[in-house]
């Protein structure tokens, strides 16, 4: 193995040179992007022949096979893996495991490389990783340049393990939360084609520990965790909250636990179990529902009449204000939307009248959050999901925006029987692999080039020139 490394090696450095020679340095991108070819080829063949050196090892280990029942039934069947090298082609050789009762290829096993696999793991890991941010077909160019298709990408989006957010360290101590909650809308993907529109809403949680202001116009959230379900299960949503603060904070330092939302009935529903949540109206919705209403009738003052009630928390006059409205010369429509203003603004009172009194609550982000972490990506664009591929990948993209990393492991499940087979396969590897390569040969006395020839002409040249091509 050693002297055929030392061939690859030594047939990437001639071909290097050759192109020098030939001229393609005057050109530094295309020598670079030659350069970098040359450099890939050669580490596909360098991995390729460490792979057959390793089967060998197994094939010539028969008394440990005979030991563990493993019978060679095939020699040399061809396998093919899209690496971020390129596609990596090697064959292996097909057992039979008499104790099981079952077929393995222990050389797939030593390698990582699971059943009918055809892109690597960590390949499909970046694939899924990019896709959080963009479309499935421009993933595959940017990961592979285009060698795999948007279906290849889905596919690893549907393999994946959703991945869990962790609350690692020691529990914080802090006396205040302010819990961002909020939902965007995906265009779905009907049965057969069907025309129309179907939505599915996406719930949003976002725990912060306050808001802190970075300039004149903009705020930053402290210290954000997003938090959604696969199955945009609101339930099991405020469920995964509430374990998540268990986690990540000492509760009893907790004294207030402000949840900011629009009046949503999944949001008024959330953190029940939470003695110290205190349930706040997002400014950004009401102040939005107001203006509606104020237009209606801008000769009343409508904006003033009930901002003033709702901050005296005289309910009762609020409500009398808007019975008053609805005498006026109305249309059936204006008059239907004053009736939906008033079971919203009676309906979230308590929570309205602590967002207009209270100067020290942050001001309205969750439309903000939804914008940044959802929308971005999964709505804002005319784009048609599929149910499962969407939870997937709502799930990857919150867990890369609270700082996580898409792994190979992400997308591989649990196997007792590999595991025993990878075990062997190390201790192959570390009976007839390791030590096997022989360092000296790099060693030897370096070959003497002639001076006089263009290669070594242009090779000196560049040296030469240096300092000259920095500007």
């Amino acid at each position: 193995m050693s002297e055929s490394i030392l061939r690859i090696a030594t047939d990437l450095v001639m071909k290097i040179c050759q192109r020098a020679e030939s001229g393609e340095i005057r050109d530094l991108d295309i020598m670079a992007e030659s350069v970098l070819n040359d450099c890939r080829d050669a580490s596909i063949q360098v991995i390729e022949e460490i792979i057959r050196h390793m089967n060998e090892g197994f094939r010539g280990d028969k008394q440990n096979r005979r030991s563990m029942g493993l019978v060679i039934k095939e020699k040399d069947r061809p396998r093919s893996l899209l690496t971020a090298l390129g596609q990596v082609n090697y064959n292996r050789d097909y057992f039979y495991d008499k104790n099981l009762g079952q077929y393995a290829y222990i050389l797939d096993q030593a390698l990582g490389v699971e059943k009918y696999e055809r892109i690597g793991a960590a390949m499909g890991a970046e694939l899924v990783s990019r896709a959080t941010e963009v479309s499935y077909a421009k993933s595959a160019e940017i990961v592979t340049g285009g060698a795999v298709s948007r279906q290849s990408v889905r596919n690893h989006i549907l393999k994946m393990r959703t991945p869990e957010i962790e609350a690692n360290g020691e529990r914080r101590i802090v006396e205040e939360l302010h819990i961002f909650a909020d939902e965007d809308h995906a265009h779905m993907q009907k049965p057969e084609k069907k025309k129309g529109k179907q939505s599915r809403i996406i719930p949003l949680v976002t725990v912060t520990e306050g808001v802190k202001q970075e300039s004149k116009n903009r705020n930053r959230t402290i210290g954000a965790t997003h938090l959604s379900d696969e199955d945009f299960d609101t339930k099991k949503l405020w469920r995964s909250v509430e374990g998540y603060l268990s986690k990540r904070y000492e509760l009893h330092s907790l004294k207030r636990i402000y949840l900011h939302g629009d009046g949503g009935v999944w949001i008024k529903g959330g953190l029940e179990n939470f003695p110290q949540t205190v349930r706040v109206m997002d400014g950004f919705h009401f102040h939005k529902e107001l203006r509606k209403v104020s237009r209606l009738l801008p000769q009343r003052n409508v904006r003033i009449a009930l901002l003033n009630a709702i901050r005296y928390d005289d309910r009762r006059r609020a409500d009398e204000y808007l019975q008053g409205l609805l005498e006026e010369e109305l249309s059936d429509k204006d008059a239907e939307k004053i009736r939906k203003f008033a079971v919203y603004l009676l309906g979230n009172w308590k929570e309205i009248h602590l967002r207009i009194i209270d100067e020290n609550l942050p001001g309205s982000c969750t439309e903000g959050l939804v914008s940044q972490v959802l929308s971005k990506r999964f709505s804002r664009d005319p784009l048609g999901w599929g149910e499962k591929a969407l939870g997937k990948l709502v799930m990857a993209r919150l867990y890369r925006k609270n700082g996580g990393q898409i792994k190979k492991d992400h997308f591989r499940e649990k196997d007792d029987r590999q595991e025993m087979y990878s075990e062997y396969a190390d201790r192959v590897i570390d009976e007839h692999i390791k030590g096997a390569v022989d360092f000296s040969i790099f060693e030897p006395e370096m070959p003497i080039f002639n001076g006089a020839s263009g290669t070594q002409i242009n090779i000196h040249g560049i040296g030469m020139m240096r300092n000259t091509l920095i500007n």
